[in-house]
């Protein structure tokens, strides 16, 4: 009986070393699980790590492309804005140029406006004078004197 006793406490503390070891490998597999969940949660953020590094490479080079562009545009405005500074100056040199030349043409005018005046005043003179020559005969050559010494005297 006795012996019954040793292996009964035999088989029982291969039973208890069985439960340890399988306590042991319970625990091992829940930390084997434990670990490969945690490395599948780090995989999965090294993932979304690296697609937000290319999304902000993307970003980056489009931002960098977007500024070229920009600038390429501010040099684009500066030259139209340029242009239109030459082109405003232009048209008013121009547009002083018609106005003296407006100016101009006027004074001639007026210039011409009085020559013609002038002529038709001393036309009618002679006019005048042929009429009184006409009506005068006898007195035509002392009209004829006088009218050129007036015209004479105008021309000095």
């Amino acid at each position: 009986m006795c012996s019954d006793f040793v292996t009964a406490g035999a088989l029982g503390g291969i039973r208890g070393s069985l439960r340890r070891v399988a306590s042991d490998l319970e625990q091992q597999n829940r930390t084997v699980s434990s670990l490969a969940q945690q490395v599948q949660v780090a995989n999965h953020w090294q993932n979304k790590a690296f697609n937000l590094q290319k999304t902000l490479a993307e970003w980056q080079a489009w931002g960098r492309k977007m500024k070229v562009g920009w600038e390429q545009e501010e040099q684009v405005s500066a030259d139209l804005r340029q242009q239109l500074e030459e082109t405003q100056n232009r048209l008013a040199q121009a547009q002083e140029a018609l106005r003296v030349e407006k100016d101009r043409g006027w004074e001639e005018l007026n210039e011409l406006n009085e020559k013609y005046n002038k002529l038709v005043r001393d036309f009618n003179k002679l006019a005048q004078c042929a009429n009184t020559v006409k009506a005068q005969p006898a007195n035509a050559v002392a009209l004829i004197t006088a009218l050129e010494a007036e015209l004479n005297a105008q021309q000095a």
